[in-house]
């Protein structure tokens, strides 16, 4: 709004009609307010007009006096009845305004009417100078002089909203005056009439200046109001929508202007809180929660005493049995004397963000899927319950993990899984005692702590009657699973302090009836601690030595009992650790699989194997083992094709040893990649048959190769005709089905005799050679003894 202020000089390189445009336009033209700015121009001029009216009335009446005796009648009495004229045209419209007939708009022609209405008054006070001046005496001429001057500031100041009608008064009278005082042949006159011009020009520069503050002023007056109806649309709708409550009580607590809403968040009516009291309705209506109400009234009370400004002030309250929570801010009011004379302040329902709140805290401490308590809240308690010498004696931690939760996920889904998951955690809370407090550690792994544990030989009990519990069968999705369980416990040893600790000892004791069989608890001992880091440090370096190329391929020959020729040989993994010595492939293996590098391990196994098979004369096969965690985490149908083709080897020549728990496991695509492998020409060969998992079932509905029987039926069978008997029923039903057999660890001439006699196929073991690293196969196959026989007698 500064621009329309005028600087004079900005004016003067402007053309005429720009430059008078600029000066006498104090809004601009397109301003939407423009009707309402023109007629508060007009009604400032008519709030003066009894004054300017009055003025020239009374002016002409001086005049026609001073100038009766030496003027001409006629002209006196006709140019007073001018003015008189002129006076009524502007009362009139006086009248108007005050009776309220004016709009409150006007058009650019009323602005124009007004410069017309003071040319006429202007010319009707320049024509008496002109008159009379040249011949009066001195005393007149004064008289006149002083007259014009006057009525050319005043007019000029009256007419000051409308700077145009102002600047042809003040222009038409000066020039008036001007002409009539050059007339006089005094040369002072003519200074005089060059002082008037002067004068005349610094009233209109005074003019323009306050006509475009005062067009400024309007303007700023529209725009404040434009804002103060925004302000105010604004603060209706949020007095509408909003949570906040103004509140104001005495000296003695007694509530002062009791608002509706305030009533409405009391549930009671602005007539009883006219006499009632704050904490009267503090008391009745907050919630006792937790035992906290006492104490919050308290410190609200001592709060009210200090007589300093608080915020955020947070208390519950009961309305309509559903608890809504405030939060108070408020300030001391004083007397003019400053002696305090009560509280104001307004209260802000955060019902929503306290219970946002008290849904993140709980999410925090608990698991969203099953309702209990997560890691970090079952840490916090347990180490809570160690500070307590009172608690610490008799508490044991247990950690349980669910026996076939990958099943259900893998072959229901993961909605089973999780349907699983908290009907586990529904058993758990049943079993235990509310002392106790049951948490999910994450995936299928549960913690328990035990507060009123006495001794291990009840929690002992406990343990076994919570794993039956766990063993009954559960409906998921409409079919009936048996999950079972296995538990890991510690019991507090003297001198624990540290909960992780203590969890990690009942994770041991888990590990350790994990390995002995599904469905089995353990105490933790301080061995498997050793058992385990030791396990940890297998991990660790077998995925060093994997990056590092420790790990070799030692090969088995597999011979033909009859002939006694070498078919194939079994690829087998060996690990020389550069501290550790050598490490056995049942250790490793078990830990590469639960770890997850097996597949990597598998792999590159494979890929070695595969390699080196394609160095061999072409009738010697390779016999690989296979991880179940290959074949169902992966393709392993395209992986061995891509193999097979890298190397060149014919896929004849390569034959997968699959342990039978790869049926633990059985899925549709379990059975499906094996017969999409052995479709390709890949041998199958079923290892360790008949320690106890696979059914007879799979002889049939899979395409195997070969059966291997395991080693301990071979080491037994001289001495046990149960043995022996299980070896000649394994032979004759692999016979039965055109199948081969091999017969694992023959490590005597009388064994071998003895599996002939059987009728088995083909065998391996020390004695018919011992596995020997890459570069001593040469011994086998040379140039020259491509077809050797191993003696077998």
């Amino acid at each position: 709004m500064d621009r329309f202020f005028i600087d004079f000089s900005s004016v003067l390189h402007l053309p005429v009609r720009q430059a008078m445009r600029r000066l006498f336009t104090i809004y601009p033209d397109d301003e939407p307010q423009a009707p309402a700015f023109r007629a508060k121009q007009i009604q400032a001029v008519l709030r003066l007009t009894p004054l300017t009216m009055l003025a020239n009335v009374v002016n002409a009446l001086l005049v026609a006096n001073a100038f009766w005796p030496v003027a001409s009648h006629a002209f006196l009495v006709f140019w007073v009845s001018a003015v008189f004229f002129a006076a009524l045209t502007g009362g009139r419209s006086w009248f108007a305004m005050r009776r309220g007939e004016l709009r409150q708009t006007a058009s650019r022609r009323a602005l124009r009417h007004a410069a017309v209405h003071a040319s006429a008054l202007a010319f009707l006070w320049a024509v008496v100078p002109v008159v009379l001046f040249d011949g009066a005496d001195p005393h007149r001429q004064i008289v006149l002089a002083c007259i014009c001057a006057g009525m050319i500031c005043a007019g000029g100041f009256a007419l000051t909203t409308i700077p145009f009608a102002a600047s042809l008064y003040v222009l038409i009278l000066s020039i008036g005056s001007a002409i009539a005082m050059y007339r006089v042949p005094d040369s002072v006159f003519a200074t005089l009439a060059g002082l008037l011009c002067i004068y005349g020009f610094i009233v209109i520069a005074s003019v323009i200046e306050t006509a475009h503050a005062f067009g400024a002023r309007l303007m700023a007056e529209a725009h404040a109001e434009r804002q103060a109806q925004v302000i105010g649309l604004l603060l209706r709708d949020f007095e509408e929508s909003m949570s906040d409550v103004l509140w104001e009580i005495d000296e003695h607590g007694k509530w002062r202007h009791a608002s509706p809403r305030l009533a409405e968040m009391l549930d009671t009516s602005i007539e009883e809180l006219a006499n009632a009291y704050l904490f009267d309705h503090l008391n009745r209506n907050m919630p006792d929660l937790a035992g906290e109400q006492a104490g919050t009234i308290s410190k609200l009370r001592d709060l009210l005493s200090s007589q300093e400004p608080f915020r955020d002030f947070v208390i519950p309250l009961c309305v309509r049995n559903e608890t809504k929570w405030w939060s108070l801010t408020a300030k001391p009011v004083t007397t003019p004397e400053q002696r305090p004379s009560g509280w104001r302040g307004v209260a802000t329902d955060v019902t929503h963000a306290r219970r946002a709140h008290e849904k993140i805290a709980h999410l925090a401490h608990h698991d969203n899927l099953t309702g209990l308590a997560n890691r970090y809240q079952f840490l916090a308690r347990l180490r809570t319950v160690l500070d307590s010498a009172a608690e610490r004696s008799h508490i044991a931690v247990a950690c349980l993990d669910l026996d076939k939760f990958k099943d259900v996920n893998d072959s229901l889904g993961h909605h089973a899984g999780d349907q699983l998951l908290q009907t586990v955690a529904r058993r758990l809370l049943t079993a235990t005692r509310q002392t106790d407090l049951v948490a999910r550690l994450g995936g299928d792994e549960f913690g328990l702590l035990l507060t009123h544990a006495d001794g291990p030989a009840e929690v002992a009990r406990f343990a076994k009657r919570l794993l039956d519990d766990l063993e009954q069968p559960c409906e998921l999705d409409g079919a009936k699973m048996t999950i079972g369980a296995s538990l890991g416990i510690a019991v507090l040893p003297d001198g624990e302090t540290d909960p992780s600790s203590l969890l990690r000892d009942a994770d041991f004791a888990l590990y350790a009836a994990k390995s002995e069989g599904r469905g089995r608890f353990r105490f933790f001992e301080p061995g498997m601690a050793r058992t385990m880091q030791r396990r940890q440090l297998i991990e660790r370096e077998l995925r060093s030595a994997m990056e590092c190329g420790h790990l070799t391929l030692w090969y088995q020959p597999q011979i033909a009992i009859e002939t006694g020729a070498i078919t194939r040989f079994e690829a087998l993994i060996r690990w020389n650790h550069d501290v550790h010595g050598w490490i056995e492939p049942g250790e490793f293996i078990p830990i590469a699989e639960s770890s997850g590098l097996i597949v990597r391990l598998g792999r590159w196994l494979l890929d070695r194997a595969c390699a080196e098979a394609a160095t061999w004369p072409a009738h010697l096969g390779i016999a690989v083992n296979i991880s179940p965690v290959q074949i169902v985490g992966q393709d392993l149908c395209s992986q061995i094709g891509e193999l097979l083709r890298t190397h060149r080897l014919a896929s004849d020549r390569l034959e997968l040893e699959i342990t039978e728990t790869a049926f633990l496991n059985e899925s549709t695509a379990t059975l499906d990649q094996l017969h999409a492998l052995h479709a390709t020409g890949v041998k199958l060969a079923l290892d360790d048959f008949g320690t106890g998992y696979a059914s007879l079932a799979y002889l049939r509905r899979l395409p195997f190769d070969t059966l291997k029987v395991d080693r301990s039926f071979v080491h037994e069978m001289l001495e046990s005709q149960e043995a022996e008997a299980i070896v000649r029923s394994v032979v004759t039903l692999a016979s039965t089905l055109g199948i081969s057999t091999v017969a694992e660890g023959v490590e005597s001439s009388e064994q071998l005799d003895a599996l002939r006699r059987d009728g088995c196929t083909h065998a391996q073991g020390f004695h018919l050679g011992p596995a020997v690293p890459a570069e001593s196969l040469r011994e086998y196959f040379g140039p020259a003894e491509a077809d050797r026989h191993l003696a077998t007698g």
